[in-house]
């Protein structure tokens, strides 16, 4: 018996800003609709782990009508992304430990709620990310379809993973960055945050390297 799906986290009316494909300032915010309900208690320290690679296509594969529900709650581009949290068996595909892991009835990315709106669009910490499926991917796959990342997706990311420490030990600013041996550290943080004196166009860079080696 296929088990019963339970509805994402509800969305509540409020005022939020928009984001364009840049590092989020306060000149470039705009209105936006919905997010999920505000958390006033202390953000997880506990991670889980990075290093299950052995990951297939198989267990991204979620019921039809599962999907269609989703989409009527956030949108038929986050909801293939955002259905997979209902179910504790996908939960090995999933890139919970660099990008959105569900605590209860929320989402959450490093120390901050994360929240969706009907179109799919990101809220984080009052600024809006326009939904993509290079950002999608980036947030919720271990293994990430490098074909439909953009470098403005990686820069998007690369400001979602400042903005809440979400690839930091401990979700802490001053903290080392969390290591392991799994995909998305060795594919994506180790080279978005390769540390020494280069930083600008690692996003560049790292697109080049994957359709490089592809």
């Amino acid at each position: 018996m296929k088990p019963e799906p339970h509805p994402p986290p509800r969305a509540m009316l409020t005022k939020r800003r928009r984001l364009e494909y840049k590092t989020p300032t306060p000149s470039t915010i705009r209105d936006v609709i919905y997010e999920t309900p505000t958390s006033h208690r202390p953000p997880s320290i506990k991670r889980d782990v990075d290093d299950d690679d052995d990951v297939s296509t198989n267990d991204q594969q979620i019921e039809r009508e599962v999907i269609d529900f989703g989409a009527m709650n956030v949108g038929a581009l986050a909801s293939p992304y955002v259905s997979p949290y209902l179910y504790e068996s996908k939960r090995r595909c999933l890139n919970t430990v660099y990008g959105t892991r569900r605590e209860g009835g929320v989402f959450m990315i490093g120390d901050s709620q994360l929240g969706v709106d009907r179109d799919g669009n990101i809220h984080i910490k009052d600024v809006e990310f326009p939904a993509t499926k290079g950002l999608w991917e980036l947030l919720t796959r271990k293994k990430v379809d490098k074909e439909s990342v953009t470098n403005a997706d990686l820069k998007q990311y690369k400001a979602i993973l400042k903005m809440t420490n979400a690839h930091l030990e401990g979700y802490k600013p001053d903290a080392n960055i969390q290591t392991s041996k799994g995909n998305t550290f060795r594919d994506v943080i180790s080279k978005l945050f390769p540390g020494g004196p280069r930083q600008s166009g690692v996003e560049a860079a790292l697109r080049r390297e994957w359709i490089t080696y592809k």
